[in-house]
């Protein structure tokens, strides 16, 4: 998928109604309050050589970057927010979805607020785990950040 289709899942990451639970959608996963869309997903780094992971998470990090400066045209310079203190809060609070899960996933990550849609938008590179494949996230919710 290239930039310009990442642009097409954003706006329908927007505009689409949430479900009434968790599940999945044709774009990812959803559940009240949002929508999560993997745009690019790598393959075969579960057992791939050290390297190779480290030149795909560059290269995911690169297409976060040119999609970032596509969004900040629409919503203004994104505020960054780690979500590392995120996830440690998860183990003594309950933390909404989708940022529990998105915390477990993504180290930091670009958000705009799209009040034209009454959302968040969350853009990160799902690179936490190095037994997983790489995953460039884009997540639209009504939920605000914790």
């Amino acid at each position: 998928m290239g930039i310009e289709k990442y642009l097409v899942v954003t706006d329908l990451l927007c505009s689409r109604e949430f479900p009434a639970e968790d599940g999945r959608s044709d774009l990812g996963i959803a559940g009240p309050g949002y929508h999560t869309a993997a745009l690019a997903t790598s393959h075969g780094l579960r057992v791939a050589d050290p390297a190779l992971r480290r030149q795909t998470q560059e290269r995911f990090h690169e297409d976060l970057e040119a999609l970032a400066a596509l969004l900040a045209e629409r919503w203004g310079e994104p505020s960054h927010i780690g979500l590392q203190t995120v996830l440690l809060r998860t183990g003594d609070e309950e933390i909404p979805e989708p940022w529990a899960r998105l915390s477990h996933l993504v180290a930091d990550a670009y958000l705009w607020e799209a009040r034209e849609y009454g959302r968040w938008i969350v853009l990160g590179v799902a690179d936490r785990d190095p037994a997983d494949e790489i995953r460039l996230l884009l997540t639209a919710t009504e939920t605000d950040p914790p």
